[in-house]
């Protein structure tokens, strides 16, 4: 595999991440805020019954429509990309990172195991996924601290 081929995985790899950033970043929100502890999506909805002395109606957690719902009401459309900025950091760098280890990992390997066997694909796969994870991780915590800080 040539240097030039090397680039076209990275670059590749950068444009494919960004764009899946960008479009999946409400449901990535709302995914890290049903994920965490915290209960400031639904404690507003708790009402209080004073029939006999007071109580608090039990609730069960948002699912996914009733989170998005509550946090296009109470923080707006533009909360739902909270994050994108440390995630399109991560995300073109993590995928390019990825696609180029896994063409690098898997010319070595078709040259020590059957070359392109089930093998092959999935050392190549692991070893390119340990090495996007490890350069990027920094990133995603700071992304996941973005989503769930609700301002």
């Amino acid at each position: 595999m040539s240097q030039r081929d090397t680039l076209v995985h990275l670059f590749a790899g950068g444009c494919g991440g960004t764009v899946g950033a960008i479009v999946t970043c409400p449901l990535e929100v709302v995914k890290t805020r049903l994920q965490s502890s915290s209960i400031t999506l639904y404690v507003s909805e708790v009402q209080l019954n004073t029939v006999n002395g007071t109580s608090v109606a039990r609730m069960s957690p948002p699912g996914p429509l009733h989170c998005l719902k509550l946090i296009l009401k109470k923080e707006g459309a533009r909360s739902l990309f909270r994050g994108l900025g440390p995630n399109l950091v991560g995300v073109a760098p993590s995928r390019a990172i990825y696609f180029a280890a896994y063409s690098t990992a898997k010319e070595k390997l078709n040259g020590v195991l059957e070359p392109d066997s089930t093998q092959v694909h999935m050392l190549s796969a692991g070893m390119a996924g340990f090495t996007a994870i490890t350069a990027t991780n920094p990133i995603w915590l700071i992304k996941t601290r973005l989503q769930l800080d609700a301002r």
